[in-house]
């Protein structure tokens, strides 16, 4: 058991050493699929990362060959939609899917073809990369859409469709309610590692939501990798620690976090759990 303990760490180890070398380059050379096939191998299996960029290849193959020399990009990004939404049919996950951790694990949302809106979205972008096309991510609150160079805004959870700006507002009032209003801020295009972080945050909700306290402690490792700066971070592994049971460790991360943050708004919250795990050290 200790030594396939050891051999899990050690893969955990060297993902988090590969996506800290990733993080290191400048914005856009940060390769997308590389980043969210590492995130959907730490504390997992090996799995077959070469076998999942092989199926994107194998997308943007498909769409090429309904092209035509000359094809304008609009039109080209119309026959990978065909390809994805129609002909291999990927799509968003029902309401009884929606909180399966596979909807962002990239080499299980390939195989599947089921995923969150963001991971759908790293399907088209990285599949029209391999076209020669240029789409970007928008991070709306609550929900995530793709844009292509003529402005035009898709809903990748929902076959592609094309998008007003009213429908955009419909799109976050579903997600978060009648709080926040659209406005054309809101279509910023998000960076890699802002994509990047957002699949982590997504695993992290997921993993808590089933109470894996492990797996949601290693999704915000790798959230360290990419928010290094982040404080929060540290204190949401420390109060994870603390439910696992390892207070020496959850004690340490509480301090550094308070010490960082020592006017926070949950700084006398934080005090109280930091004292609570401080008593039950071995």
């Amino acid at each position: 058991m200790d030594e396939q303990r050891a051999r899990v760490d050690d893969r955990r180890f060297a993902v988090r050493a590969r996506l800290a070398r990733l993080m290191a380059r400048p914005e856009r050379a940060i390769d997308l699929a590389e980043g969210a096939l590492l995130i959907a191998a730490h504390g997992r299996g090996p799995i077959d990362e070469d076998a999942a960029l092989a199926r994107l290849d194998a997308i943007a193959e498909r769409a090429r060959i309904r092209l035509d020399a000359g094809d304008a990009d609009d039109l080209a990004v119309d026959r990978l939609h065909d390809v994805l939404y129609r002909e291999l049919a990927f799509r968003g996950p029902t309401a009884a899917e929606y909180g399966d951790p596979a909807n962002s694990h990239l080499d299980d949302v390939l195989g599947r073809r089921i995923g969150l809106p963001i991971s759908l979205a790293v399907v088209e972008i990285e599949a029209a990369a391999r076209l020669g096309l240029t789409l970007v991510g928008i991070g709306l609150p609550g929900h995530f859409i793709v844009a292509d160079g003529d402005g035009r805004l898709f809903d990748p959870a929902d076959g592609g469709r094309i998008l007003t700006r009213d429908d955009c507002q419909a799109l976050i009032r579903r997600a978060i309610g009648d709080g926040v209003l659209f406005h054309a801020s809101m279509l910023r295009p998000a960076g890699r590692r802002e994509i990047l972080a957002r699949i982590l945050r997504n695993l992290r909700t997921a993993r808590l939501a089933r109470r894996d306290w492990p797996a949601a402690v290693d999704a915000i490792d790798l959230l360290l990798v990419i928010e290094p700066t982040d404080p929060e971070h540290g204190r949401d592994r420390g109060l994870l620690l603390g439910r696992m049971g390892r207070f020496g460790e959850a004690v340490a991360a509480l301090r550094v976090y308070l010490e960082e943050r020592p006017d926070a708004h949950d700084a006398a919250d934080v005090r109280q759990v930091l004292g609570i795990f401080a008593g039950r050290r071995n």
